[in-house]
């Protein structure tokens, strides 16, 4: 059977909880209208829209129990129908301590479940409830209750809650080996283990993406996929971490991986393909974060996408070195958080359009386009220097690890921009443009999974 998780944005979490626990001491209720995204071994619930009950739809409400009026669930039927949305039920227990659902809980939930699940076919509804430190969640599946098999928040706060399971399921945290002991000493124990516990992919082997790679695997990573489509050149060799000689006209894909199992991460795995093929970024769907290490604008592009529709964050890399005669006259990177509930790269001016467009025809066509100086620089291999590469590496790795454990000890800025020349890194704070058909919250694609593609290349 699939694990069940659902997956809701920071800032939504926060603005449900604070709707639930209302200063009158009563229980609330809400709905989370969510899309799906279907793995071969996990659903995720990936809430696009909260629907917080309105005081005249309770039939029964006070501090220890509440009763909304079956009435107030057709619209919410038809709701779901029209958008495709799957509707997950919230309720609050006002306590501290572990969130359990009581009687009176599973005799509703048993019976309005049931109901909406026969009205919406496929759609498979769930519940949560919340109590002040705690969160718990099920389904109800063939005249069961079914545990969901946890939380995850998604945003520059990011968490993994894992819900309790039943004694014969419920595994032992493992010790963590002394290797991590500098680590444990910074940020604990249980913070090791959550990154024990991630699953990252990394877009791009190349100079950035190997480095990034390396590090994370370092830090404890070990559930790795690594994507490129490119085979080894011998001028790669020079900044690709864990490539020999002997490498040349390998997978940089297969290359990383071997050298990830090295370091540690037992379930890296390779995929030599481009991550701009629907095919690739349906196998991206269950991570819990992103690396962009690509050098184009058509990936970057298509993976600030994915981020959106599937709630999974992406740290996107980027540098430039201008060099003419063997003088460097500028060298700069930059890191950028991208995702629902933060910003997509189209607004904030670091994908272009222009050059999707010339990246994505064939060579000859872009050739033409060069001559006539509309487009520049394309297919000619770009300056790099691995003392860069590494910086902006390390700048990347400590932004996405930073979202799950808090390495640095506060929050980081959703764009980071390098000045190599003066050794300043300073933050950026990106905005939304209104209406914007991928990251604005209503009209844009959050939290729609499955219900659309993301790339027409496959």
């Amino acid at each position: 059977m699939k694990d069940a998780v659902v997956s809701i944005v920071a800032e939504d979490w926060s603005f449900l909880k604070e709707a639930l626990f209302t200063v009158d001491g009563n229980e609330n209720a809400a709905v989370l209208l969510c899309g799906t995204s279907a793995t071969h071994d996990e659903r995720r619930l990936l809430v696009r829209r909260i629907i917080v009950v309105p005081p005249e739809a309770y039939a029964a409400r006070n501090s220890f129990h509440l009763e909304v009026s079956p009435i107030y669930y057709n619209h919410i039927v038809d709701e779901c129908l029209r958008e495709k949305l799957v509707p997950v039920l919230v309720h609050s227990h006002r306590f501290d301590g572990e969130a359990r659902y009581s009687p009176s809980d599973d005799f509703g939930e048993a019976r309005l479940l049931g109901v909406l699940g026969s009205l919406l076919p496929g759609l498979a509804p769930a519940s949560l409830v919340i109590s002040h430190s705690s969160v718990n969640g099920r389904e109800y599946q063939d005249g069961k209750f079914v545990p969901l098999g946890g939380l995850r928040v998604v945003g520059v706060t990011s968490q993994i809650i894992r819900f309790p399971r039943p004694l014969s399921l419920a595994q032992k945290d493992p010790a963590v080996p002394l290797k991590y002991d500098r680590q444990v000493r910074a940020f604990g124990a249980e913070a090791q283990r959550i990154l024990g516990r991630l699953k990252i992919a990394v877009v791009g082997a190349g100079g950035i993406g190997s480095t990034v790679a390396e590090q994370l695997a370092r830090a404890g990573v070990t559930d790795i996929v690594v994507v490129d489509d490119d085979l080894l050149e011998e001028s790669n060799l020079t900044r690709v971490f864990g490539a020999k000689s002997r490498d040349v006209g390998k997978s940089k894909a297969e290359i990383a991986t071997r050298h990830l199992r090295e370091l540690g991460s037992k379930t890296a795995l390779p995929v030599h393909d481009s991550a701009i093929r629907q095919s690739v970024l349906m196998s991206l769907r269950d991570r819990d974060l992103v690396f962009s290490c690509v050098d184009n604008d058509r990936t970057r592009a298509i993976l600030s996408r994915f981020a959106h529709q599937y709630l999974v964050t992406v740290v996107d890399h980027g540098t430039r070195l201008d060099a003419r005669n063997g003088r460097v006259t500028a060298a700069a990177g930059r890191v950028s958080l991208v995702g629902a509930g933060l910003t997509c790269l189209r607004c904030s001016h670091h994908v272009n359009a222009e050059r999707i467009r010339s990246e994505s025809m064939n060579k000859l066509d872009r050739q033409k386009l060069e001559k006539e100086g509309y487009v520049m620089g394309i297919d000619e291999p770009a300056p790099a220097v691995v003392s860069i590469n590494t910086v902006v590496a390390g700048l990347g790795a400590t932004a996405g690890l930073n979202l799950f454990i808090g390495l640095t000890g506060g929050i980081q800025p959703l764009d980071q921009i390098y000045d190599a020349r003066t050794g300043s890194v300073f933050p950026v704070t990106p905005s939304h443009e209104r209406g914007c058909d991928i990251c604005d919250p209503s009209s844009g694609l959050k939290a729609l999974g499955d219900s659309q593609v993301v790339s027409a290349y496959d």
